[in-house]
């Protein structure tokens, strides 16, 4: 298996730390009452796909904010456990 590079495996160290559950996300992650905002359907991402370009959730700024990806959105999903993107390897 490939080496994760430090941010991966600080957000990964993180979710595990936590004790949630993405059935029951945090306010930050893409379920949450403010993440959920930057999703493209909420007030933010809508904007995004308004302007298009690289704003639009396939566009270069845009991509950074979809929370099952490896971009900025997707390392916060996994550091708070999130549920498009959970931290799986919990620690008992």
């Amino acid at each position: 298996m490939a080496s994760k590079g430090p941010v991966e495996e600080a957000t990964q160290a993180a979710g595990e730390a936590k004790n949630t559950n993405p059935k029951d996300p945090s306010v930050i992650s893409s379920g949450g009452a403010v993440g959920k905002q930057f999703n493209p359907d909420g007030a933010v991402g809508q904007v995004g796909e308004k302007i298009g370009g690289p704003f639009s959730k396939d566009g270069a700024i845009g991509s950074q904010f979809d929370a099952s990806k490896d971009g900025i959105a997707g390392q916060v999903e996994k550091a708070v456990d999130g549920p498009s993107r959970p931290a799986t390897e919990k620690k008992n």
